[in-house]
């Protein structure tokens, strides 16, 4: 008598197998995920991405960076991928209105600009568990900072409600440097603000509570805020041709300050020796970490762990940059019609 086919193996196992997928080739993910619909079901699931980028390797991909230039009197923003299945998206808003734009699933979605702030800056936080990562097409936030009279304003749109929170305010006008980005860390929104000196605010989203820290030594307009290895605050600041990398924490004298972890040598850094026009930081999280380099040959991002440099194709060493992380790709979102493995697809 034949034996019976083996038992299916469960879908924590499966996962197990295709989280050794590496992020080397991510084309290996899609094909896998188009090969049965128990696959994709898997693979799009909204724990996947960020296990796999996590445990095997540690940092999301970087997608490619979202461009914004002044054009003729006119605002231009266009995303310049970093592989060639991403489709970039050109244009410019002439009303004050607030656009939220996917460059990978290409959705542009526009609401009513918060009324009553002059010289706001916003950050997008995703409003599903687990973080920014593996949040295309989810619910979202809008963070909008800005100034109200004298005072420096809070505001919260929320795209599941779609409706806007109310404000939250502290009695001292701050400014934001644009090209300076926040950091989401823990429940927690950072933002760089400038009055006569530099200064941090933070939003506690959950308390709905704002507080000025100060930055570490050395710090100028040129601080870039980023999540420290272990999950905390920390940012970096460049004197003398050193980037130092810092984090806020608890010291010994139990109160919260800022402690240096890392110095690195910009000079060695520096392609064909030309000079640094401007640093962002990338992302710097649980060891890895990456640095975009404005220089008068073009900007770079350079893995401040392997040293490996790549220029960044079509983008000036002056321009302003957002660098794009994510995991998700819209090929994931075809699958094949039955639940089991196509016909010459290998089966876990």
């Amino acid at each position: 008598m034949a034996a019976g086919p083996p038992p299916e193996l469960m879908d924590e196992v499966v996962e197990e197998i295709l989280l050794r997928i590496p992020t080397t080739d991510p084309a290996h993910l899609v094909r896998a995920a188009a090969a049965c619909k128990r696959w994709w079901r898997l693979i799009s699931g909204p724990g996947f991405g960020r296990r796999w980028l996590r445990k095997l390797h540690g940092a999301p991909l970087m997608l490619g960076v979202v461009r914004s230039i002044v054009y003729r009197g006119s605002f231009r923003v266009s995303f310049v991928p970093a592989f060639p299945f991403i489709p970039p998206r050109a244009g410019r808003r002439e009303n004050n209105v607030l656009a939220v734009w996917n460059p990978v699933t290409d959705e542009l979605r526009e609401h009513p600009a918060r009324p009553g702030l002059s010289g706001f800056y916003t950050a997008v936080l995703c409003a599903a568990a687990g973080g920014n990562l593996g949040c295309i097409s989810g619910p979202f936030l809008v963070v909008v900072v800005g100034i109200s009279h004298e005072d420096t304003c809070i505001c919260v749109y929320s795209s599941e409600s779609d409706a806007w929170g109310e404000q939250n305010s502290i009695s001292h006008p701050y400014y934001f440097n644009h090209n300076v980005r926040g950091v989401y860390v823990g429940n927690t929104v950072y933002f760089v603000a400038l009055q006569n000196t530099t200064s941090i605010l933070e939003y506690d989203l959950g308390t709905r509570e704002m507080a000025v820290i100060d930055p570490p030594p050395m710090s100028d307009d040129s601080i870039v805020l980023m999540t420290a290895e272990g999950g905390s605050l920390g940012c970096a600041t460049e004197k003398g041709c050193r980037l130092h990398i810092w984090s806020r924490e608890v010291g010994s004298d139990g109160l919260m300050g800022w402690s240096q972890r890392k110095v690195f040598r910009l000079r060695t850094l520096k392609p064909n020796g030309s000079d640094i026009l401007k640093l962002d930081v990338v992302g710097f999280e649980d060891g890895s970490g990456v640095i975009y380099v404005g220089t008068d040959c073009g900007s770079f991002t350079t893995d401040l762990k392997s040293g490996h440099l790549r220029e960044i194709q079509g983008i000036g060493g002056g321009e302003d940059i957002i660098p794009y992380m994510s995991f998700n790709d819209p090929a994931l979102g075809v699958a094949s019609a039955s639940e089991g493995p196509r016909a010459g697809a290998s089966s876990a």
